[in-house]
């Protein structure tokens, strides 16, 4: 019998050998192996309460990685022991109904995801020393998926509920509240409140500053402080604030670089972002070398079977429309396509976003038998998996009334013009320049077909 458990435990202890430092970034197939059957020998060396801790640890970078084909069983299977060696009340029950409950949330089943939540919330609750930064963590989680559920007043409930908690536990080794201010930002930038939103990143930001003047190599408290810049670098963007939002990521870049390297995954989002707005700003050479480097740092961690992957060529083939050159813009666009339908469906909303921009050039290129079953195919996609009345129809509708335009079907174009005119609209108002420049176009056609009677 001891010789049995001395088997475990150095079986364990290769497997824990393979499981140390992981970047949830870069978890191969063989990491997942490596977790698996490192569970199975942990089961047989830890008592259950050592067993449901070091699993929490192990599993989190999975936890991040989005493996949960892995997780989901594991996590069932901690969950059952937890209840029957150490009852329902337990605390360690309540950490594995926690990471079970997150992985219903991602799976979209959000009802049973709500069960186990607040089922670890009340175990939490009506421990002693209570409320601790478990209770924080917990309401924190149940903040996304009320958010998820479109129950919003419960979410902002939950959130500050947990951010009162997470604040007085706040340290480099727990950046829960830190955590929390993300998400309240991202809850604020989905209401459409970019404003309430720039605030939380801002407080965000705050606390990873005094934590790195008590920490200050923390390579976990400047990855925190990178993603949070870039975080506020996107929203910064959005809201027109170019100039600032291009300082963030010059911050997030330089950070990142320093705990990463110069090549790693998170680089390459955050060169996507500054490309995004450096392509916005005109400046199309700088654009065309970080989107470049972006995909280079993706293939050479064999992340080509990636949306993100093929948002970056679609990015980079704009560029290169931009610049000019047509063919290495329709090689770039025709890849993105095949990866978005491969790994999204023929129908994905992202796959329609590249049948528009293809359609375009096909029209700049004045092969409109082409672009028609493109524009075509990406309107039936927008009408089908979104609402009629999205800014996305509305923009499609622009642009095959142009296509229609340049081949001479006027009445056909203005009807597809009216209808995109009075989608932008309702969407954005009469004050926005979508609509002005889809107006503009109709008013320009109006003009063209007068000049033609004239004659």
């Amino acid at each position: 019998m001891q010789r049995k458990a001395k088997g475990h435990r150095n079986l364990l202890e290769r497997y824990e050998n393979r499981l140390k430092d992981l970047d949830p970034e870069l978890i191969t197939p063989e990491d997942e192996i490596a977790l698996k059957e490192a569970f199975i020998h942990a089961k047989e060396v830890f008592e259950p309460e050592e067993l449901v801790s070091w699993f929490t640890v192990k599993a989190e970078p999975f936890y991040r990685s989005g493996s949960w084909k892995v997780l989901f069983p594991l996590y069932e299977e901690l969950l059952g022991i937890a209840e029957k060696r150490l009852g329902p009340e337990n605390p360690e029950t309540a950490s594995a109904l926690n990471g079970l409950a997150g992985i219903y949330r991602y799976m979209g089943n959000y009802e049973e995801a709500l069960r186990l939540f607040s089922r670890a919330l009340s175990i939490r609750e009506n421990l002693p020393d209570q409320p601790g930064p478990e209770t924080g963590n917990t309401l924190s989680e149940l903040g996304i998926l009320y958010t998820l559920m479109e129950r919003p007043e419960e979410a902002l409930s939950y959130y500050t509920r947990a951010l009162e908690i997470q604040e007085k536990f706040l340290s480099p080794e727990n950046l829960g509240a830190v955590r929390t201010l993300n998400r309240m930002a991202f809850f604020y930038k989905g209401i459409e409140k970019p404003e309430k939103a720039e605030i939380y990143f801002r407080k965000a930001l705050e606390l990873l500053g005094k934590l790195l003047e008590q920490e200050r190599d923390s390579r976990v408290v400047m990855g925190y402080k990178a993603g949070t810049l870039n975080n506020l670098g996107v929203l910064l963007a959005e809201m027109g604030k170019l100039d600032e939002a291009e300082d963030r990521y010059m911050q997030a870049l330089e950070l990142q670089e320093k705990v990463y390297g110069t090549e790693h995954p998170q680089v390459a989002q955050t060169l996507n972002n500054l490309a995004l707005l450096y392509f916005q700003t005109t400046r199309y050479e700088k654009a065309m070398i970080l989107y470049t480097r972006s995909l280079e740092i993706m293939e050479k961690f064999g992340k080509t079977e990636h949306t993100g992957f093929a948002t970056t060529l679609n990015n980079l083939a704009g560029v290169y429309v931009q610049k000019g050159r047509h063919e290495k813009a329709l090689e770039l666009y025709t890849q993105a396509l095949e990866i978005r339908e491969r790994i999204l469906g023929p129908d994905s909303p992202e796959v329609a976003k590249t049948l528009n921009n293809m359609g375009e050039l096909y029209r700049i290129l004045g092969q409109h038998k082409k672009a028609l079953p493109l524009y075509t195919r990406a309107l039936r996609i927008y009408e089908t998996t979104l609402d009629p009345t999205h800014p996305d129809v509305g923009t499609t509708l622009n642009n095959l009334a142009g296509l229609h335009e340049s081949m001479g079907e006027y009445e056909t174009a203005i009807n597809l013009y009216e209808k995109a005119l009075g989608i932008i609209e309702k969407e954005y108002g009469p004050e926005h320049p979508y609509f002005k420049i889809t107006r503009n176009n109709l008013l320009g056609l109006y003009e063209k077909m007068e000049r033609s009677w004239r004659k």
